[in-house]
């Protein structure tokens, strides 16, 4: 489509093609969750912890990570040696992507329709997840489902143009909890002093 891929890919640095400079805070650290994530062979603890060394975590710190992503009936197999790029389905490899993204604690998260295998309520239940274990993450994500739009601060819509894509618009966003008063309201309107009926 747009290149919305190849954005996010020039944002984490993966992108050789072309010219410019993205700059970052010194000291920032970013993380990225494709839509395949990579799994590497050998344990599944070595699968979750990649691209770090399975060693950095200890079993306890993998297994809370495994847990808040909805894996942790994997936790007994932390040290068996699989083909789990072809054991895993898609939504737990995605799943699988968002531990390691627990473990690593990024300052910065690059999400490249990286929820895409999950539903819409596990798709929900993962990011509400990352907010409330990384408070000071900052997401920059692409995606297709609008559901998404409820944990960002901003949209940014680009437009296929010939030569390239065009930038369409940049909105800010309200924030998930000023919509959920404002569901709220719609739906059971206000009380005589103005307050939540």
């Amino acid at each position: 489509g747009t290149g919305k891929s190849t954005l996010v890919r020039a944002i984490a640095g993966l992108w050789p093609w072309g010219s410019g400079s993205v700059d970052f805070h010194p000291g920032k650290r970013l993380f990225m969750l494709p839509q395949r994530p990579y799994i590497p062979s050998g344990t599944l603890r070595r699968a979750t912890a990649y691209p770090a060394a399975a060693d950095n975590w200890t079993v306890k710190e993998i297994n809370a990570a495994l847990d808040k992503v909805g894996l942790a009936y994997l936790k007994d197999r932390l040290e068996e040696e699989a083909p789990w790029d072809q054991t895993l389905s898609g939504g737990e490899k995605q799943r699988l992507a968002f531990a390691r993204l627990l473990l690593h604690a990024p300052d910065i998260v690059v999400l490249d329709e990286a929820t895409s295998a999950l539903d819409e309520k596990s798709q929900d239940t993962m990011m509400q997840t990352v907010m409330k274990e990384l408070p000071t993450v900052t997401i920059i994500s692409v995606a297709h489902r609008a559901e998404l739009e409820a944990f960002h601060t901003r949209k940014i819509t680009l437009e296929r143009r010939e030569g390239g894509a065009r930038l369409v618009s940049d909105v800010d966003l309200v924030s998930r909890k000023k919509k959920r008063g404002l569901i709220r309201r719609a739906l059971w309107g206000s009380g005589a002093n103005g307050g939540e009926g």
